[in-house]
């Protein structure tokens, strides 16, 4: 923190001493940080020179060559001296304009300090300005971190630091929590609680929980309100190179200053803090869920009758419906390193309590949910009055909101959701769980299905007869040999059996619709069906080799 407490070379001129000084070049470097002070009246003080040192001098050592100047203030500038203090009158009359020009071209800030100002009681009263602003910034780092402990002791919410924060700066405030996908507003003038319609959702929008930890520092932009262009300044909340959330201040009244701004950052780690610890009670309570759905949903007896005596505490009722749906996020980079694989699960912790943080605001069903390191369960409630036809509607609404859900997270790519068929009462829960689990797997080895990002089991058709990796390896091995022929024949002359074979079956045998979609002379379709009867000796009318070849065309469109 102490690295942020800055002073600018521009705030030193407040002291007593430089009453009478006058900035004569590089004015835009004057938010250069000051660290110290030192004097120049040897040719070798570049080799002494220090980053944020402000250098006085009379230019004794090169008074018969100011010229020299324009060697030494590059150097300077690149050794990060915040500026120059210059005595004229005494040694030299002015600078040449050649010198005021290269600093001005480094925005090197060069002042002039009035002749009778002695060295030491000026390097006095700068270290004492320095020390007496750190100091001050200090205190008031202290006091807002202990106010926001305060808050935090007695239990408060994110909507206290809100307006603790817009009180202390008197400027509207947004907190955007982005592990729980939520935000809290605050400003002392209610009339620009309207900003909440116009500028907050692109804001928070804008927002990402994958930003680079190289990233994390204050930013500034500029909101258009009303015919107003107002500056907002955005400060990271995040801790252990974890980023948590943002906190937005519009600075309506134009009075905010970085010191103002250093103070709001350094309780961050604080309200991370906060955020980190409703995030652990959040993975407490999943770890409850958890074991309540997996004993609800055991083939153990005396483990389904504890959940069903603890269903009462979830709002759940034994006579309603009851379908199982698991949403996954399937990466495809599963060949990460060790380190990189765990802040893959780290990120997809976030991401998965970002999504129950969202579907609670957005989903009307009745549920329960368990977290696994990749995946969330969920259970859902029917009325037992409803019919199928309702039932299978809300299931839809909420796998949509499921959808809408992973589209604002920007997931949607990895997103994949299974659903299980309704049942009433507990007592065919794993079914449901199981053809949830297999709809997930049937949607992963479908190359064709999977972008459709979801499925229902009970709409699945012969796809569900594929579900197990043991029945996909006969499945595949089946198909190959009804197909080997073909496939053979193909790689030998670069055919395209195959591929004719396929349209033949999706276009009812139509020669002609054939040549049409594959852009191929009739006669050639014709010769190729001439070639598998003959040459293979298959006969596409033949209706038992016709669904054999059919069905291995299936097995490899869904899990080849």
């Amino acid at each position: 923190m102490l690295k942020a407490l800055k002073v600018r070379l521009r705030d030193i001129l407040k002291v007593d001493l430089l009453a009478g000084a006058e900035v004569i070049a590089g004015e835009t470097g004057m938010d250069n940080e000051i660290t110290s002070v030192n004097v120049m009246e040897v040719p070798d003080i570049v080799d002494w020179v220090r980053p944020g040192e402000l250098l006085l001098t009379t230019a004794y050592s090169i008074s018969d060559n100011l010229e020299a100047f324009n060697t030494l203030l590059p150097v300077f500038s690149q050794k990060g001296m915040c500026g120059m203090g210059i005595k004229t009158k005494r040694y030299i009359d002015e600078l040449p304009d050649s010198v005021i020009q290269t600093a001005n071209k480094l925005a090197f800030p060069i002042i002039r300090i009035p002749p009778d100002v002695s060295y030491g009681d000026l390097m006095k009263e700068v270290f004492s300005y320095i020390i007496g602003e750190q100091t001050h910034l200090l205190e008031k780092i202290n006091e807002f971190n202990n106010q926001i402990r305060d808050i935090m002791l007695r239990r408060g919410d994110m909507e206290e630091f809100a307006e603790r924060i817009s009180q202390a700066l008197h400027a509207p405030t947004l907190i955007s929590d982005q592990v729980h996908k939520s935000f809290v507003f605050h400003a002392e003038d209610k009339n620009w609680e309207a900003i909440l319609d116009r500028v907050v959702p692109a804001t928070i929008n804008n927002s990402s929980v994958h930003d680079e930890p190289g990233l994390m520092e204050i930013r500034t932009n500029h909101d258009q309100i009303d015919g107003q262009r107002v500056k907002r300044f955005s400060i990271p909340i995040f801790f252990e190179e974890n980023l948590y959330g943002h906190i937005y201040i519009w600075d309506i009244n134009e009075s905010i200053n970085m010191g103002d701004l250093f103070v709001i950052e350094s309780a961050t780690s604080l309200i991370a803090l906060h955020i980190v610890t409703k995030l652990t009670v959040t993975q407490r309570e999943n770890v409850h869920r958890t074991n309540f759905l997996e004993q609800l949903l055991s083939n153990k007896p005396e483990s389904q009758a504890r959940a069903i005596l603890d269903a009462e505490y979830y709002g759940f009722d034994p006579s309603a419906y009851h379908q199982c749906l698991i949403l996954r996020l399937d990466y495809p980079d599963k060949t990460h390193s060790a380190s990189l694989r765990n802040r893959r699960m780290q990120e997809t912790s976030l991401i998965l309590t970002g999504f129950l943080s969202y579907i609670q605001r957005k989903a009307s069903s009745r549920y329960v949910w368990a977290t696994k390191p990749n995946e969330v369960n969920f259970l859902l409630e029917f009325d037992p009055n409803l019919s199928y036809e309702a039932r299978t509607a809300q299931t839809r609404l909420f796998v949509y909101s499921l959808m809408e859900v992973a589209r604002e997270l920007k997931v949607e790519e990895y997103c994949i959701i299974g659903v299980g068929r309704a049942y009433p009462g507990y007592d065919r829960l794993n079914d449901s769980l199981h053809e949830a689990q297999q709809a997930v797997r049937i949607l992963q080895s479908s190359q064709k299905n999977v972008k459709e990002h979801y499925g229902f089991f009970e709409e699945m058709g012969i796809a569900r007869l594929f579900g197990t990796p043991e029945i996909r390896v006969d499945l595949l091995d089946y198909a190959d040999q009804v197909l080997q022929p073909v496939m053979n024949y193909d790689a030998e002359h670069d055919g395209k059996l195959l591929e004719t074979v396929r349209a033949y079956f999706e276009h009812g045998g139509n020669l002609r619709k054939i040549s049409e979609v594959q852009y191929t002379h009739y006669n050639t379709v014709v010769y190729r069906i001439n070639r598998i009867r003959d040459t293979l000796k298959i006969d596409l009318k033949d209706p038992e080799t016709a669904f054999s070849i059919q069905f291995a065309l299936k097995i490899r469109d869904l899990i080849g």
